[in-house]
């Protein structure tokens, strides 16, 4: 396999298991995003003096710049690695995954149904991942199977992930709304 297919072939995996895990945290709460657990759980665990230079060097874009770099080592790792075997990609996927798994149990904030977000995002990227190197590595492999199945993964990501932010928009406004004491039901017209 090609560095470019494979890189890409890294990204397209990539982005289904976290929109995949974005959708699930949207009904099971936005800080079981796999993603966002993942980054939350390193800063809690960084030290004091690195977070101050993270923060003094990249400003509010601190967790933007780390949570960029393990989506880039993902990627590398896992799309590159796999080049002349499948195994590195789903391997690296799993490990992911398991950390995920981890600091979405470690958040005190959730409850053990938060789990299903980065179970989602962990059996999306390994079956995305098989099912393009699959139809990339197929003899009769061409652009006209492996595009229109990639333009897939795309559009069925952009779904998930809108669809993940919608419903963690729409579990915040509530639970503003009931910390507040209002309603979500509006009053009377008069």
């Amino acid at each position: 396999m090609r560095r470019g297919p494979a890189a890409l072939l890294g990204v397209l995996a990539l982005v289904a298991a976290l929109t995949a895990g974005h959708l699930v945290a949207g009904f099971v709460g936005v800080n079981a995003s796999p993603y966002l657990a993942v980054g939350n759980g390193a800063i809690d665990l960084t030290s004091v003096w690195l977070r101050d230079f993270a923060v003094r060097t990249f400003g509010t874009y601190d967790k933007l710049v780390l949570l960029s770099g393990m989506a880039v080592v993902l990627v590398l790792v896992a799309g590159l690695l796999s080049r002349r075997t499948p195994v590195p990609g789903p391997v690296v996927i799993t490990g992911f995954g398991v950390v995920g798994l981890v600091a979405v149990y470690a958040r005190p904030d959730l409850g053990s149904l938060a789990l299903l977000a980065p179970a989602a995002s962990l059996v999306t990227g390994v079956a995305t991942f098989a099912f393009l190197r699959r139809l990339d590595v197929a003899p009769d492999a061409s652009r006209r199977t492996v595009l229109p199945a990639s333009a897939g993964v795309v559009a069925g990501a952009g779904v998930a992930g809108l669809g993940g932010q919608l419903l963690a928009g729409r579990r915040d406004a509530a639970a503003s709304r009931e910390a507040s004491g209002g309603s979500s039901r509006p009053g009377p017209r008069r």
